[in-house]
């Protein structure tokens, strides 16, 4: 493995992630500086992701005709600007517009990146992936605390951070590319003689595989974004404790991110992705029956490892089943397994708002049996 680029590309997936990240951590303090309730709160996650939802698949299905790797630097420039933007406005329509650019950003960056990395790695897929994966895992594990302490010391206009700290990332990026480019080009001349005779799209194995990756999304974004607010209004901690349960299931992917790709390398991507919907349905139960805050962070500790182990290996199954179109296939399981759980938040929301908060966890364990059950419908590529 080309493991100096794959390093590259994994910090330039913390630069752009470490802004969708921080947005669930800032939720609470839009709830009580901005007066929002707890639908329009999730109605900004459902903002970073409606859009890049759909753009995401789009550019990668584009760039499996033409490489357009300057789209890597430009997604995270946007990334960083649209939510350094929100330091300036109050708003709640365009903080909407500014959280949707920034989704896009991510959407514009992701198809791309996740094509380098399958075009560096010389065999270890799983763990390419992993390795570039976990430069996005750090992102969602310093975002929430970050922004939290952010807007607690300074207030809100600090969150311009983000916009600087992003144009430097990108400028690295962009200085890089060309090396990457020709690196990725030197490795597909060797494997041009053993892929030519086997690159063929199985779209059956792949339909399945994206109703778990959008059962896994939907997992995601709604522990992300009602974690932080559960710790404030059920456990009565602050806006900052409850921050910290993102970063501790963020912190925990660091880590699960390396295992889960070097498992699957190991015993089968299907295989790991079912250990996860397991160990996750059982966290999942263990909300409804814990009021202890220590206790809290085990159960959230288990659900990121069963989030993030799933990550490499997902989006690896995804390119060996659409051999012909990996742009498209990162696409899909990268633009869907970070964004279209947000179209759910807003329905989990309305629950919220409803019947109480406790009764968006009774729901979950129903996401994670569905994604159970259907792992057991994945084939292993050859």
């Amino acid at each position: 493995m080309n493991k100096k680029y794959l390093y590259v590309l994994s910090a330039g997936h913390f630069s752009c992630d470490i802004n969708t990240g921080a947005l669930p951590g800032l939720l609470p303090f839009f709830v009580t500086l901005y007066g929002m309730d707890y639908k329009l709160a999730a109605g900004l996650m459902f903002a970073s992701s409606f859009l890049s939802s759909i753009i995401q698949p789009l550019i990668g299905y584009i760039s499996d005709k033409k490489s357009y790797s300057y789209l890597m630097p430009l997604g995270i420039l946007l990334s960083g600007l649209s939510l350094g933007s929100v330091a300036f406005i109050h708003d709640y329509t365009l903080i909407f517009v500014a959280v949707t650019l920034m989704g896009i950003g991510n959407a514009i960056f992701h198809p791309e990146a996740a094509r380098m990395v399958n075009g560096l790695s010389e065999g270890n897929k799983a763990l390419s992936m992993s390795i570039f994966s976990t430069g996005g895992s750090a992102g969602f594990c310093i975002g929430p605390i970050l922004g939290a302490s952010l807007a607690t010391i300074w207030g809100m206009d600090a969150l311009i951070f983000f916009g600087g700290f992003c144009i430097i990332m990108s400028s690295i990026i962009a200085l890089l590319m060309p090396k990457m480019r020709r690196m990725v080009k030197h490795i597909a001349k060797k494997q041009a003689n053993d892929d030519s005779e086997n690159k063929e799209n199985d779209w059956n194995a792949f339909s399945r595989l994206t109703v778990f990756v959008i059962v896994r999304a939907a997992l995601y974004t709604s522990l992300t974004t009602f974690l932080p607010l559960y710790c404030v209004n059920i456990l009565n901690q602050s806006e900052a404790v409850g921050s910290v349960t993102i970063t501790v299931l963020a912190m925990v992917g660091i880590f699960t991110n390396w295992m889960g790709g070097y498992a699957a390398d190991k015993w089968g991507n299907s295989f790991v992705l079912r250990i996860g919907m397991l160990v996750m349905g059982l966290a999942l139960l263990a909300f409804n029956f814990n009021q202890n805050l220590a206790l809290l962070y085990i159960i959230v500790g288990c659900a990121g490892f069963a989030l993030y182990a799933c990550v490499g290996p997902m989006v690896v199954l995804g390119q060996t089943y659409l051999k012909k179109n990996i742009g498209m296939a990162s696409g899909v399981t990268l633009g869907i397994g970070f964004s279209a759980g947000g179209v759910i938040a807003p329905m989990l929301g309305w629950v919220a708002d409803t019947h109480g908060l406790e009764y968006v966890f009774y729901i979950l364990p129903l996401f994670a049996l569905t994604g159970l059950l259907t792992t057991f419908f994945l084939k292993e590529a050859k």
